[in-house]
C-alpha cells in the first residue's frame, strides 16, 4: 500500500505515513472509486485533500521551502557579496582620482564596512548551503541568522520572516531532523 500523498510505502495497519504524515485509508474491498458519482459543486474534480498518486514520490512542505529557503540565502549573501569586497577594496586603496576631505576617517570606516558585509555574506552563504544540505546544525542556526536578518530592512526582513515561517512552524523541527536524517 502507498500513500495518497507522498506515494511513500505505507504498512496496511499504519493510520498516519512515516514520510509525509497524511493520515492514510484502508483499501477498499468494495467498488473503486471510479463509480462514485462526481459532486455537482466539484464539477468532476477528484475530492478536496486527496491527489492522484502519479508514482514520483513528492516532496514535503518543509521539503521544497527548505531548498527554496536556502537557494534564496544563497543568492541575497551573492548579491551582498559584491558590494561588500568593493567597499573592502576601496577602503584600503582609497579612491585615486577624487579627494575627500576627511578620507583618513572615511576611508578605514569604508574598510571596517565592507568586511562587516563580507562577514555577513559569507554566514549566510553557511546558512543557505547547511538548509541545502540537511545539515543537523543548519535549522537553528538558520533561525538566529534570520532573527538578525528582521533588522535589515526590507529585504533582510522579508527574508527573515520567511526563515522563521518555514523553520519555526509547529512540528517543524521533527521534520527538519527527518530531512536531516534522509540526507
Amino acid at each position: 500500500m502507498y500513500c495518497a500523498n507522498c506515494g511513500g510505502p505505507v504498512q496496511p495497519e499504519q493510520k498516519f505515513c512515516s514520510r509525509c504524515g497524511q493520515a492514510t485509508t484502508p483499501a477498499r474491498s468494495g467498488p473503486s472509486s471510479a463509480s462514485i458519482p462526481p459532486s455537482p459543486t466539484l464539477k468532476g474534480a477528484a475530492p478536496a485533500g486527496t491527489a492522484p498518486y502519479s508514482g514520483i514520490p513528492q516532496p514535503s512542505r518543509m521539503e521544497k521551502h527548505v531548498q527554496i529557503l536556502g537557494i534564496i540565502w544563497i543568492v541575497a549573501s551573492l548579491l551582498r557579496l559584491i558590494p561588500a569586497l568593493a567597499m573592502v577594496f576601496l577602503g584600503h586603496s582609497g579612491i585615486p582620482f577624487l579627494t575627500i576631505p576627511m578620507g583618513g576617517f572615511l576611508m578605514p570606516l569604508m574598510g571596517a564596512l565592507g568586511v562587516y558585509l563580507s562577514i555577513t555574506a559569507v554566514v549566510g552563504l553557511l546558512v543557505g548551503w547547511g538548509l541545502l544540505d540537511h545539515q543537523p546544525w543548519a535549522r537553528m542556526f538558520a533561525i538566529i541568522v534570520g532573527c538578525l536578518k528582521l533588522i535589515d530592512f526590507p529585504l533582510g526582513t522579508a527574508l527573515g520572516i520567511y526563515t522563521l515561517w518555514v523553520l519555526a512552524a509547529q512540528n517543524a523541527d521533527l521534520e527538519y531532523q527527518r530531512l536531516a536524517r534522509v540526507s
